[in-house]
């Protein structure tokens, strides 16, 4: 099992199989102050499930941490998934699953980097990291 997408986004959605993206593929915020709440952050997802996987119960889990490993999010995302063997799949084949979550009102407490982790399964299989940064000619607190 492989992720071939794991992005950030303005927006995303999940939707028949397809990820719909809007304002995708950045890897910078920037924020007048701190802490900084951010309105809109999305992360879509696309595993790549091989046949032998399939017709199987997996686990999911979702974790954002800063640059020191702490939570950003009290608690991981879960989740559960399983990907069918449709008619005509053959060994050597794969399917697609595809996620997307939505983040409103996402606090930054300080300028950094931070992560997205990906588990499937309890084993890590993507990290999105970003940066969350001042931006330039941004008054200064003080």
């Amino acid at each position: 099992m492989h992720v071939s997408t794991f992005l950030l986004a303005d927006h995303a959605e999940a939707v028949n199989g397809k990820l719909y993206v809007m304002g995708g593929a950045w890897n910078r915020l920037g924020a007048p102050a701190f802490p900084v709440v951010h309105e809109h952050l999305a992360v879509g997802v696309v595993i790549h499930v091989p046949w032998e996987a399939t017709n199987t119960p997996h686990q999911m889990e979702l974790r954002l941490i800063d640059s020191d490993g702490a939570p950003v999010i009290p608690e991981p995302l879960l989740g559960n998934f399983e990907a069918g063997r449709p008619p005509g799949m053959r060994p050597g084949d794969e399917q697609l699953v595809v996620m997307a979550f939505n983040f409103n009102g996402l606090v930054f407490e300080r300028a950094g980097t931070f992560e997205f982790h990906l588990l499937v399964d309890a084993e890590e299989k993507a990290v999105l990291r970003f940066d969350v940064l001042p931006l330039e000619g941004a008054p200064t607190p003080g």
